[in-house]
């Protein structure tokens, strides 16, 4: 191994990834300045859902292009909060090995997304009126959206700050975990929960679509952590 090889890699330092940062940053100002109103209004009906007919009307149209960029924002900050966990126990060095490990997250992270909107999409149209899947589902993947920017403090830790602490790490994972968990269990209750209510279908219902799905993507990333605490 070359001197150059044994410098530990540090994500700030790599060309890529600030690239990609950036991009994001033009992607989202890109967003708000083509359909800030409409996520405005979309983020408003998620707290007085009940007082309005139609919470997702042409009022709130997000174009495919942000939508995409929203899901993209998401996919990458995950990633980004995943690999620095990863970074707590295992010492990189400048090279190829970090990029393919945060490409495998991004991936991961990207399929998780792209099975549970077909699960979800399955389930709801079995258990609920095309009406009402249709609008917890914009409901709920727009709250995967909104994580992206939830995230984004964390993010910017991990990859700014040197040294960061897995104490802060922790609990501001935490933190956006509970956020995250408390809104999707809100809308649910207001939307295909709201004429029978009852904690333990709820309770049922986000353990088989949105705990457990969840569960196995941490338990994923714990199995890559495993490996490379072992092979490198």
């Amino acid at each position: 191994m070359t001197a150059a090889e044994a410098i530990p890699y540090n994500l700030l330092s790599d060309n890529a990834i600030m690239s990609l940062f950036v991009l994001n940053l033009v992607g989202m100002a890109y967003v708000f300045l083509m359909n800030g109103s409409s996520i405005v209004e979309r983020a408003k009906s998620m707290f007085y859902h009940g007082k309005q007919s139609n919470p997702y009307n042409d009022r709130t149209h997000i174009t495919k292009l942000c939508n995409l960029l929203l899901y993209l924002q998401t996919t990458f900050y995950c990633s980004i909060i995943a690999f620095g966990g990863i970074q707590y126990t295992t010492t990189f060095t400048r090279g190829t090995i970090p990029h393919i490990i945060l490409a495998a997250l991004c991936l991961l992270v990207a399929a998780s997304l792209i099975v549970k909107r077909v699960l979800y999409h399955i389930c709801n149209i079995t258990l609920f009126s095309a009406a009402i899947a249709r609008e917890w589902n914009e409901s709920y993947f727009f709250t995967i959206k909104l994580a992206g920017f939830i995230l984004l403090p964390l993010a910017i830790c991990v990859i700014f700050v040197k040294g960061f602490s897995i104490t802060y790490y922790t609990i501001y994972l935490i933190f956006a975990t509970l956020l995250y968990a408390i809104v999707v269990i809100c809308s649910a209750k207001k939307i295909i929960f709201k004429k029978k209510c009852i904690g333990l279908d709820i309770f049922l219902y986000l353990c088989a679509l949105e705990f457990l799905p969840m569960a196995i993507l941490w338990r994923a990333i714990h199995v890559i952590n495993a490996f490379l605490t072992t092979k490198i």
